[in-house]
């Protein structure tokens, strides 16, 4: 249930134990930043948590590799389960309903990370002669991500289209003229049911529609059938995201025009954000979060160069380096690609793990590059910053 809805603690507690996933970042920092109240806090390896550990815990926090459900929470006194994540499939949300157990994630948190995900993928392929700013991007979800996403190819004056059927927006087309697109990107959430279910939605009956065109999939493995990845010939497969893994068919990885081990999220800002929304949901049931404002980042320098983006504008009417400096999706897929069946899960976890720290695209000031260049496209520079 979410917290705004249903699920507010009437008693105050003396002390709040906090069992949370010791790969969440800042955790310790957001804690003494915004809670009131007295907190114990437990670190746990996502691999080894078990349901004893949690027995005295008030709360859970924890990130996608943490499989939040009956068998883990059952014989504890959990009050609130909290996901530092975007996604929630990792979450039983029925039992948690079910056992009035608040929950709360953040959707939303990665949006940019995602974007430039993508972009940098956009990068990649105009790089290599497989991709062009006159041809058309299909946007599959028109959310957090789509619509960043939106905004800054349309800024760069590229033909492109968005379908989401949840939405009523007179922008949004049908699914069939996605598929006509050149680019085909997916953002949307995973699921087996309602009226719009994303379960393979990307299937062999789109096989023959799919032919020369680019599918990337940033959202989750089992929205694009890999059958269909493995069949399709000419189909240039971009993917961060895949069944089964940590253990994840090699074959289809191989496949790959570039393939990333669930990483698009995983920017500095994106983690960060992560763990400041799930912290002020849990202080929020707590009834010990304080009173505070949004703390003001200043913008970050440009380090690498504002004529590389100069260059590339002339070059491609693309900005490669100001996607690809921060994120280098070559060098990160050639690293999922040398693993073998034998490391395979370990080798995936620890790509995720040991991901290099990165900065998304909006955290950067480039109020100087006009001054390089007057013809510059300034639309796109001010929907960066948006």
């Amino acid at each position: 249930m979410e917290l705004d809805q249903k699920h507010y603690l009437e008693r105050q507690y003396p002390l709040i134990k906090i069992a949370a996933d010791s790969h969440i970042p800042n955790l310790e920092q957001k804690l003494l930043e915004l809670f009131t109240a007295e907190y114990s806090l437990q670190y746990f390896e996502f691999d080894q948590l078990k349901s004893k550990d949690l027995m005295d815990m008030d709360a859970l926090l924890v990130r996608s590799t943490v499989q939040v459900n009956q068998e883990l929470c059952d014989n504890s006194q959990i009050q609130f389960v909290g996901s530092a994540t975007a996604g929630i499939n990792h979450l039983d949300t029925q039992y948690l309903d079910n056992q009035r157990i608040a929950w709360a994630h953040a959707p939303g948190c990665n949006a940019a990370s995602v974007t430039h995900y993508v972009m940098a993928a956009i990068g990649e392929l105009i790089q290599e002669g497989l991709f062009n700013v006159r041809q058309s991007v299909g946007i599959v979800g028109y959310g957090s991500i789509g619509k960043k996403l939106y905004q800054l190819l349309a800024a760069l004056n590229i033909q492109v289209y968005a379908h989401d059927p949840f939405l009523d927006d007179p922008l949004l087309v049908g699914l069939d003229q996605i598929l006509a697109c050149d680019l085909i990107t997916i953002h949307v959430p995973y699921s087996t049911a309602g009226a719009h279910p994303t379960s393979k939605m990307i299937n062999r009956s789109h096989q023959k529609i799919l032919k020369d065109k680019i599918l990337i999939n940033t959202s989750r493995g089992g929205v694009v059938c890999e059958a269909l990845v493995l069949e399709s010939q000419e189909l240039i497969y971009i993917a961060d995201v895949w069944q089964d893994e940590p253990t994840p068919s090699l074959d289809v990885i191989n496949k790959a025009f570039i393939a990333t081990s669930h990483i698009a999220g995983y920017s500095i800002e994106g983690k960060m954000n992560g763990t400041a929304t799930v912290v002020e949901e849990c202080g929020r049931l707590f009834k010990c979060l304080k009173d505070s404002r949004q703390e003001y980042r200043p913008a970050l320098d440009w380090p690498h160069g504002l004529e590389n983006i100069v260059r590339d504008m002339h070059g491609h009417g693309f900005p490669i380096d100001l996607f690809n400096s921060e994120l280098n999706l070559r060098l990160l897929s050639d690293s999922l690609k040398t693993l073998s069946k034998n490391n395979l899960a370990n080798g995936f976890q620890s790509l995720r793990a040991q991901h290099p720290p990165r900065h998304d695209f909006n955290q950067f000031s480039f109020k100087n590059i006009i001054e390089l260049d007057e013809e510059l496209n300034q639309g796109f520079f001010q929907a960066i910053q948006r």
